[in-house]
């Protein structure tokens, strides 16, 4: 299948949306009980990101989303370490279930235009 510019266009912009949306998720002060909870939750849009634009998609916003959390959300907010083992151990499971996840259920390359 051949790629087209804009569909590469489109697979940036939605990982910039998901970029955009964890930093937006992460701004929210989240009781301390709900913050292991988000990463699991707003997986659910990263896969939805790479049903639509491929697995890629899923991958990298699996990823970012996981820095922008350490480094956002997490204590010590601005630095990519993470005091706490709860707060570890949820983002990565995130990245296990959205690496993983998304090797076995997206497709390889999802063309924005469908036909």
């Amino acid at each position: 299948m051949k790629i087209f510019p804009s569909d590469r266009l489109w697979r940036v912009l939605a990982l910039l949306l998901c970029s955009l949306a964890a930093w937006g998720v992460s701004m929210v002060h989240w009781r301390a009980s709900w913050r292991g909870f988000v990463p699991f939750g707003f997986l659910l849009l990263v896969l939805a990101l790479g049903a639509m634009y491929g697995r890629t998609v899923g991958i990298l916003g699996s990823v970012i989303a996981a820095l922008v959390f350490a480094h956002s959300m997490y204590e010590p907010v601005g630095s990519l370490y993470v005091d706490q083992q709860a707060a570890r151990s949820s983002l990565a499971w995130m990245l296990l279930a959205g690496v993983s996840l998304s090797f076995l259920l997206l497709p390889p390359s999802a063309s924005h235009h469908r036909k």
